[in-house]
């Protein structure tokens, strides 16, 4: 065994050397790329290392006096923290292969300073997960705020980009208020900033219920919640598509984490209604994510909405085992909050492995407008079955990882009627597991269309005529998320032997005998509840039908295979032939067009000669109405506000002294109540 300090150490070490050599070999890009993202490399490994001696000897804490008047920084490592920390270092371990090749693309592009930033990043992820003091929590949250801002904003050439990473700092600093007000209510309770004294116990319930409404909107802003969403999706497609991976992947899972350590350790058991609402938030962001996806011709942007949706599964988890907790139903309440954390790992890694997918496809073609694209399954073979690896997982289909958390996330909500009490909650709870499978269904149409439009078919421009495969590097980051992906789904008792050590430290929850351990099958067995479904089963039934249709397939003989072109009456198909995304998504668009407002704008460009008709184009513009009613409304509100103040700001020095000189009396007047 070695000490987990001299682990940790050694893997902040690491980041730090990644951050600093790039300036050293600025001078040669290669080595920058190869020394940065090594280094990168080795401190995933060394975090995935330090989660599995905590695992399997205990959790460490050990502090550092800074002779700061904030405090000493406490450094406190259990099994929650473990637990993300494994899923940041095993997507970090694959986003670093994957950069070394990626990174090829910004050799002239300020490579030395991208690849300083991600090491930062991952640095202060590490830090948000690990430090124990509010003070030093609140600084290294800021310090991962501050670095992807600026990852965000790489390519500042680009308005769009700097627009999203403005908006992204905006926003993710009011949920910074937010978490900062949580966190010194409590501190001012219990008279302490170290995280173990932070209990809510010395708090009355109308506090309890104000840091719970603080922490959920602060954290909820960085996870994406609707409708704190808006940074989200303009934010994530702007960064290089391997900071994409880990924003996407861990960084917004920093603020489930958050919730996590609010919610079960600092104010644990509450009222019914804290879960309520979060299932409320959570059911809406996972139906407008997914919907909103689908109506996206970004691939980059359209798997950003699907990071809205699938936080809003997880937070599903999280609502539900809330609401048993509070009904003291604490084994349902361990069986939720299993699924909600084991959709947070399993997102991690299939969310990861398709934006990976999608900058391997912005790599060989040069855009992300998915209908540019087209016929990569020919060109990019085994991008196009890691992509389809992802695309089925994040569909939660077996027997992938994304079906296993869902299928527990489904059989939580099952019993979700039995812990609610009236006939409208329990009906909205009947509700929500419906909306949850259309959901699912919604995501699987939108995975079609992704990779049925960008894979399939015939190019649609020179660009995906021209595409050929990744390099090495790149797709050995793409397999290894594809065998997580796999193994997650196959073999799921290791992760679920894990979730059971890191809820077991809480009350309100009972996971002790919650699953039979059983390598091959999730099964449960409770009072209330029970189910059993095994993978290799779902494994065999998948080989059963393959065999099954290669041997009706073979059964006369094997058909003399004649290569043509398709038969269209006489006419050579091409690439205007096809399915677009925008004809794919039209029955959805209509179905919904209450909710996306669609607006289409149909443009004929006449030809010089009249008996070939006209050109026709359409285009398609969604409407937002969280940013219609809620966001326009108050930007509207801030413009008329600031033009109200400006003739205050003349730029007069007498004028100035005169406001000081107001106040100071006016402050004057109250303090000796004149």
């Amino acid at each position: 065994m070695i000490d987990n300090i001299y682990i940790y150490l050694a893997m902040l070490m690491l980041f730090a050397a990644g951050i600093l050599l790039p300036c050293l070999t600025n001078s040669s890009p290669k080595v920058t790329n190869i020394l940065s993202h090594g280094l990168s490399l080795l401190g995933c490994l060394a975090i995935v290392v330090c989660s599995v001696e905590i695992f399997i000897y205990g959790g460490t804490t050990f502090s550092y006096s800074t002779g700061l008047p904030i405090g000493s920084l406490i450094i406190r490592i259990d099994y929650l923290s473990a637990f993300f920390l494994l899923a940041l270092g095993v997507v970090g371990t694959a986003t670093s292969i994957y950069a070394i090749g990626y990174s090829k693309e910004y050799y002239k592009q300020r490579l030395g300073l991208m690849a300083a930033l991600y090491n930062g990043f991952i640095l202060s992820m590490v830090l948000v997960l690990t430090v124990s003091q509010v003070a030093y929590f609140l600084i290294a949250w800021e310090l991962m705020t501050v670095v992807s801002f600026f990852l965000v904003n790489h390519e500042y050439d680009k308005t769009a980009n700097t627009r999203a990473a403005y908006k992204y700092i905006l926003m993710t600093t009011i949920g910074t208020v937010f978490i900062t007000t949580a966190f010194l209510i409590l501190a001012v309770a219990v008279h302490s900033l170290d995280f173990q004294l932070l209990r809510g116990t010395a708090l009355t319930d109308s506090m309890r219920n104000i840091v719970f409404i603080c922490a959920l909107i602060g954290f909820g802003t960085k996870a994406g919640v609707i409708p704190l969403h808006i940074w989200l999706p303009e934010a994530h497609p702007a960064a290089p598509s391997h900071v994409s991976a880990l924003m996407s992947g861990i960084m917004i899972k920093t603020a489930i984490y958050g919730m996590c350590r609010f919610f079960l350790e600092f104010l644990g058991v509450g009222p019914a209604w804290w879960g309520e609402l979060i299932l409320f938030l959570a059911i809406i962001s996972s139906i407008l994510g997914v919907l909103y996806a689908l109506m996206q011709h970004d691939l980059k942007r359209l798997l950003a909405y699907h990071s809205v949706e699938n936080i809003g599964i997880i937070l599903l988890g999280i609502g539900a085992g809330m609401v048993f907790m509070s009904n003291n139903q604490p084994a349902l309440a361990g069986l939720a909050f299993v699924a909600g954390l084991y959709h947070v790992f399993n997102h991690a890694v299939f969310k990861s492995l398709l934006f990976l997918g999608s900058g391997s496809v912005l790599y060989a073609t040069y855009t992300k407008d998915i209908e540019h694209l087209g016929g990569l399954i020919k060109k990019m073979p085994y991008t196009a079955v890691f992509f389809l690896i992802g695309a089925a997982a994040i569909s939660a289909l077996p027997p992938l990882n994304g079906f296993v958390s869902e299928w527990l996330t489904f059989q939580s909500l099952f019993y979700l009627p039995h812990a609610l009490t009236g006939i409208i909650p329990q009906l909205g709870s009947i509700i929500l597991i419906a909306l949850l499978g259309l959901t699912g269904a919604l995501a699987a149409t939108c995975f079609v269309k992704a990779f049925g439009v960008t894979f399939l078919a015939k190019p649609r421009s020179k660009h995906a005529e021209q595409a050929t495969e990744v390099t090495g590097s790149m797709l050995t980051g793409m397999g290894f998320l594809s065998l997580m992906c796999m193994g997650l789904g196959v073999w799921p008792q290791w992760m679920l032997s894990i979730l059971q050590g890191v809820l077991s430290q809480y009350s309100g929850l009972d996971v002790s005998n919650l699953f039979i351990p059983q390598w091959h099958s999730v099964a449960f067995n409770i009072q209330q509840a029970n189910g059993v479904i095994a993978m290799p089963v779902i494994v065999g039934m998948l080989l059963v039908g393959v065999i099954a249709a290669v041997i009706a397939y073979n059964f006369k003989g094997v058909p003399k295979n004649v290569e043509g072109e398709t038969w269209t009456c006489g006419i050579v198909p091409n690439a205007r032939m096809e399915y677009t995304a925008t004809g794919f998504a039209q029955p959805i668009r209509r179905a919904f067009k209450g909710l996306v407002r669609p607006k289409s704008n149909v443009t004929a460009n006449k030809l010089l000669n009249p008996y070939h008709g006209v050109k026709m184009e359409l285009k398609i513009e969604v409407t937002y109405l969280i940013n219609q009613w809620l966001y326009q409304p108050i930007k509207k509100w801030i413009l008329l506000t600031a033009n109200f103040i400006r003739p205050i700001h003349s730029g007069n020095l007498q004028l100035y002294m005169g406001y000081v000189l107001g106040v100071t009396v006016l402050i004057l007047m109250l303090g000796v109540r004149w």
